[in-house]
């Protein structure tokens, strides 16, 4: 079974922006992890990769565990382009897991720690995953559709060998005692699948990318050296979720290439995250919009008890910022917060202030060295030259929108993929614009799309989750602003006759919907209707669902 079967036709792909020289100096054959790794864990063996809270682990160390635990993968049947699962809170053993799945020659693939047992289910299967890494707290979702995967061979369980070896999982402890720490790196071809990343899943149950080696070391180069500038000295910092896109960028990929140390944050809470900084030297920092929003209202007292003139760089994506927030972020710290842009489909960050000679607070920058942004006209699909026009935002870069499996349910992501790439260019659906000196603005998005705390969610999907429910006739769902989150998810629902519109109903569709959906989409709040707004047509009013919102959604927190 060739890995051909699980990619679409290439003249569906977008193009890849790679470095010629970069391209034309990679061997045939080469391991990525070697690549990024390895090769600084000879030169800096005792400088320190990786920080968690009181420990730290050498690159001799991170390099010396993960062969461990990949020659023992090896001897339990993993083989190239196998697919390996990592599902993980932020702990050191999912960056050593990571590198040891790519030094078997597998790939890894990527899940969520807060998708409930429906997107679980659905990813282990869609990818095909034979093992998957976890750990205890989160063997729930795994364990509830145990008997519905249909690749998955065992549980390689972190941090509980005693309980590991009663259920029969593998356990990740034995793996290190038992491997051999000298094994030798697989190397695999040079335009190798390398690393499938799963999406929030805003339109439905999450989608797989697939991205190739050349391009994830093109893109780990140019945000490493054009948009954190790491060096040896360096220590990035972040509390984003590790075996996600954004966390997975950043804390399992990035910073090893230029022996760089990372700060691996436990959680997102301000003053947890001020400490770390203090305590590991962070540089640059790297958190959700949402958190620095959430933080502003304490910043100053945080800086008067912790020490953070180490950071050279405050920066976060996934979300827009809002002038307002950077202002008062650097008013109160003197420090710009550097917004990006970047997408599970391109891998990481492709748009950054980072990168502008003169930083805008409200826009998303300028491309990263490396990449193309074309703003396209919608009616007449040409390019817009003219400043200040907004249009559809496409991008090329060294990595783009290739579907993983594409040919399942009737060739679904197929018929996407004719849809997100365009002019063989990445089209996520934003509207944008340039401005006079070449910064890039958001002008605007597709109004069924949610964008809170940093995740990208599908009305459309909540809807759905909330439809099945029995007492349920119609339901809307709408973004709602918030001043720290971004947006809010808030539902309308239209009760079948019979039900009555209590609080013992809201809590009853809330835990049918903790059962389908990540708990990021669970909605802040589900308020009972007469009716929706809807056109003749049938289709929902959005727009006036918004200003109903608005008027009747009274945040809790």
């Amino acid at each position: 079974m060739t890995i051909e079967k699980y990619l679409p036709p290439k003249e569906l792909w977008p193009e890849f922006k790679i470095s010629k020289e970069l391209y034309e100096s990679l061997p045939e054959k080469l391991n990525l992890a070697e690549e990024i790794l390895d090769k600084n864990s000879i030169k800096h063996r005792n400088r320190v990769a990786i920080y968690f809270e009181d420990k730290k682990y050498t690159y001799r160390e991170v390099s010396e565990l993960s062969n461990r635990v990949a020659s023992k993968l090896v001897e339990i049947g993993v083989q190239p382009l196998d697919r390996i699962a990592i599902r993980f809170s932020n702990v050191p053993e999912a960056v050593i897991a990571n590198f040891a799945i790519i030094k078997t020659g597998a790939i890894p693939v990527t899940l969520h720690p807060r998708w409930s047992k429906k997107e679980v289910l659905h990813v282990l299967n869609d990818s095909g995953a034979k093992f998957v890494f976890t750990q205890q707290t989160l063997l729930q979702e795994i364990e509830t559709v145990r008997g519905e995967l249909k690749f998955l061979k065992n549980i390689i369980l972190v941090g509980e060998e005693k309980f590991a070896n009663e259920k029969g999982y593998v356990s990740f402890e034995k793996l290190v005692k038992e491997g051999d720490k000298k094994f030798k790196p697989v190397k695999v071809e040079k335009n190798s699948p390398s690393v499938l990343l799963y999406t929030s899943g805003t339109t439905g149950l999450p989608k797989g990318v697939v991205h190739f080696l050349p391009g994830i070391l093109n893109v780990v180069i140019n945000v490493g050296r054009f948009v954190w500038k790491l060096n040896e000295n360096d220590v990035l910092g972040s509390a984003a979720p590790i075996s996600f896109a954004l966390g997975y960028g950043g804390l399992a990929m990035i910073p090893y290439y230029f022996g760089s140390a990372i700060s691996l944050m436990r959680q997102p809470d301000p003053e947890y995250v001020f400490s770390m900084i203090e305590k590991h030297g962070v540089t640059v920092l790297s958190m959700a919009p949402t958190w620095y929003r959430k933080t502003l209202p304490t910043v100053t007292q945080l800086m008067e008890k912790y020490d953070i003139s180490s950071v050279k760089l405050f920066t976060g994506g996934g979300e827009a910022f809002g002038a307002d927030t950077i202002r008062e972020w650097y008013e109160k710290t003197g420090h710009m917060i550097a917004e990006g842009f970047g997408a599970t489909e391109l891998f990481y960050i492709s748009i950054s202030n980072a990168v502008a000679p003169r930083p805008k607070p409200g826009s998303i920058g300028m491309p990263v060295p490396g990449v193309e942004v074309t703003i396209l006209d919608p009616e007449n699909l040409k390019p817009i030259k003219e400043p200040n026009k907004p249009g559809l935002l496409l991008i090329k870069a060294p990595c783009g929108t290739v579907y993983w499996n594409p040919y399942a349910e009737d060739g679904k992501l197929l018929k996407k993929m004719e849809k997100d790439v365009l002019f063989k260019s990445v089209a996520l659906g934003d509207l944008a614009y340039f401005d006079e000196e070449g910064h890039i603005w958001f002008a605007g998005k597709g109004e069924d799309i949610i964008k809170s705390s940093g995740y990208r969610i599908g009305a459309d999907e909540v809807e759905v989750a909330i439809l099945s429910h029995p007492a349920v006739d119609d339901a809307g769902v709408v973004g709602v602003p918030h001043p720290v989150r971004g947006e809010d998810v808030v539902a309308f629902v239209v009760l079948k006759k019979g039900f009555e519109a209590n609080e013992e109903t809201k809590k009853n569709i809330y835990e049918h919907l903790k059962t389908n959906l990540a708990v990021y989409k669970l909605p802040r709040d589900i308020i009972f209707v007469e009716q929706l707004p809807r056109h003749l047509t049938g289709k929902l009013l959005r727009r006036e669902l918004k200003e109903t919102a608005k008027k009747l959604y009274k945040p809790k927190d």
